[in-house]
């Protein structure tokens, strides 16, 4: 049952794509079937088998440590704010969780260690070997699938700067592409957030997400073929350039994008959080259906159940997940 479900959603999902695209006739069946083809091949292969599957998902240690290591940081600059030690007796722990000072410090450092990790060129190898795949099994320009494959571990603002050079020669198809795949993935920085966020309700939480952004890449692909068809440029491979003269260089601008991203977040939380409460303050003057409050989650949760279940999500679990999605 739970394979039919799946089944149907992909079609669901697929259909949509198309029914939304601006040249139906022009869609590129080769690039979907492929791209459909390597999205279920990826996700066997780190899923099903063992030992690549333990891989990744040992991951899920390393960012404990990563978090050990980055709580040793930010106690030493923030003190208990940060986790360190109280200067009184707690009475409520749970309310001394500052998310700013305990959970966000963490996009400072897998900033400045992702950047270490380019300059190192222990990324670009990993982001190129996923390019060949990407441009031998779906034919993708190199700078298509370059981009596409660092969008895995780098934001989508990151991702197409590392083929800025490249980007001028891209045809409208393939800039979507860029961009859809950017919104389908997760940036290394707030993946590891992520992670650590979940961790205590879902095990290997990084593993999960880790997964789910491979395995996005070809999907979104598709998703961009289907709704803005077009000719694929045949660049040839190129390089990831580097962007530092040392290490420390690295570390220093890592850093530094970090900062500038994480003050975004917290700017962000303040404001978005706050424009949901007032919705809802709003929302609720108005009678509710059923005799329960209405809200915006409860309304987005309606809008986007379909597709809650054409995710995977059981039909019986669908509002929430739409609620999920919404939000």
């Amino acid at each position: 049952m739970q394979v039919l479900h799946s089944l149907a959603g992909i079609t669901a999902l697929l259909a949509l794509a198309w029914v939304l695209s601006e040249d139906r006739r022009g869609v590129r069946w080769k690039i979907v079937a492929t791209g459909m083809a390597l999205t279920l091949a990826l996700a066997a292969l780190l899923l099903a088998i063992p030992w690549l599957k333990a891989a990744v998902f040992s991951l899920n240690a390393a960012l404990e440590a990563l978090e050990r290591s980055t709580q040793a940081g930010a106690s030493f600059v923030f003190g208990f704010l940060a986790g360190g030690p109280a200067p009184y007796a707690e009475t409520n722990p749970p309310a001394s969780f500052v998310l700013a000072f305990r959970a966000l410090p963490l996009v400072l450092v897998v900033s400045a260690l992702s950047a270490l990790l380019f300059h190192w060129r222990v990324l670009p190898v990993v982001v190129k070997a996923f390019a060949w795949v990407l441009n031998r099994t779906m034919g993708l320009g190199g700078a298509v699938g370059v981009s596409s494959a660092a969008n895995v571990f780098v934001g989508m603002v990151e991702a197409p700067l590392v083929v800025k050079p490249y980007l001028a020669r891209l045809s409208r198809s393939e800039l979507f592409m860029v961009m859809v795949c950017g919104m389908a993935t997760i940036a290394g920085t707030v993946m590891a957030l992520y992670g650590a966020i979940l961790s205590p309700v879902l095990p290997d939480a990084l593993g999960h997400i880790i997964v789910a952004s491979f395995v996005a890449t070809p999907a979104a692909i598709v998703v961009a073929a289907l709704m803005v068809p077009g000719e694929m440029s045949r660049e040839a491979a190129i390089e990831i350039p580097r962007q530092d003269a040392s290490a420390m260089d690295a570390v220093t601008r890592g850093t530094v994008e970090g900062m500038q991203l994480l003050i975004q977040i917290v700017a962000l939380l303040i404001v978005l959080v706050a424009l949901v409460h007032l919705a809802n303050a709003a929302l609720s003057l108005l009678p509710g259906p059923g005799g329960e409050p209405l809200t915006l989650q409860r309304m987005l949760g309606w809008a986007f159940a379909p597709l809650a279940w054409a995710a995977g999500v059981p039909w019986a679990e669908a509002q929430a997940g739409g609620a999920l999605l919404g939000t």
